[in-house]
């Protein structure tokens, strides 16, 4: 979201007795209902319904709360409610706890670096439309409790060998049951969606200063080659590659 797209955010004027003064001058809070649209579609994974009720926000606005005298805290105890309700909207829509968590510490973080109430504004647009995106592209929530559960094991092991035993016992089905149950509802092998769990988070690393051969090890697999190749499969880019273009250098391999 742009600059020239920001929220059109009016807050409820200070008072003694804001219910009085509210109803005097006709300002009042968005309503509840209003509110849980948007976080609706965030939980569906709707990435193009959400940018649409945004643009109607822009175009008709929304009434907020009196939260600060300072017009920076007002804004950034308003995105820190935002980011908290979408985060909790996101894990009912099936994101990974622990991603939807780490995800909001990282965007609450960022808030409070903020000095400026309008870069704050369009950070809040970003941000539901990343969660939006996640949901949809990561998110389970129709699968069977069982299924979510060995996907939560997973994404908490990564770092650790993953075998289709520790699965099975997390569900009590048999490994063979769980294999193909396993396959029904995720659409790949235990061990195919373990390698690209393993492989998403390579990417992340590859944003900070780890270098390849930590990162394979870290993350299990049986070389740096092996890890190379995979990680080529997947992108179509060799890690080295891909983490010089996260910071901006060209590279010829």
């Amino acid at each position: 979201m742009t600059f020239s797209q920001l929220l059109n955010i009016q807050v409820v004027p200070s008072a003694d007795n804001p219910s009085f003064e509210q109803r005097e001058n006709g300002i009042t809070h968005t309503s509840y209902l209003e509110e849980t649209i948007l976080f609706s579609f965030v939980q569906q994974g709707n990435v193009e319904m959400v940018k649409q009720q945004l643009a109607r926000y822009i175009s008709s606005g929304i009434v907020v709360g009196h939260l600060s005298d300072n017009p920076i805290r007002q804004m950034q105890y308003l995105a820190v409610c935002f980011v908290t309700l979408g985060t909790r909207y996101a894990i009912q829509g099936g994101l990974d706890e622990m991603q939807a968590f780490n995800l909001s510490d990282g965007y609450i973080m960022r808030i409070d670096q903020f000095t400026n109430p309008e870069e704050i504004i369009a950070y809040l647009g970003e941000i539901v439309i990343e969660l939006t995106t996640f949901v949809r592209e990561n998110a389970h929530g129709d699968c069977p409790v069982k299924i979510r559960k060995c996907l939560k094991y997973i994404d908490q092991h990564l770092h650790e060998p993953i075998r289709v035993s520790d699965l099975a016992a997390l569900t009590d089905f048999s490994e063979d049951y769980l294999s193909k149950f396993f396959k029904k509802h995720i659409g790949m092998s235990v061990r195919d969606y373990v390698k690209n769990k393993r492989l998403e988070a390579a990417k992340a690393m590859l944003h900070g200063e780890c270098d390849q051969e930590k990162i394979a090890y870290s993350l299990g697999f049986c070389s740096q080659t092996y890890f190379i190749t995979c990680f080529k499969e997947a992108y179509g880019i060799t890690p080295y590659k891909y983490a010089a273009m996260c910071r901006g250098v060209r590279v010829t391999e």
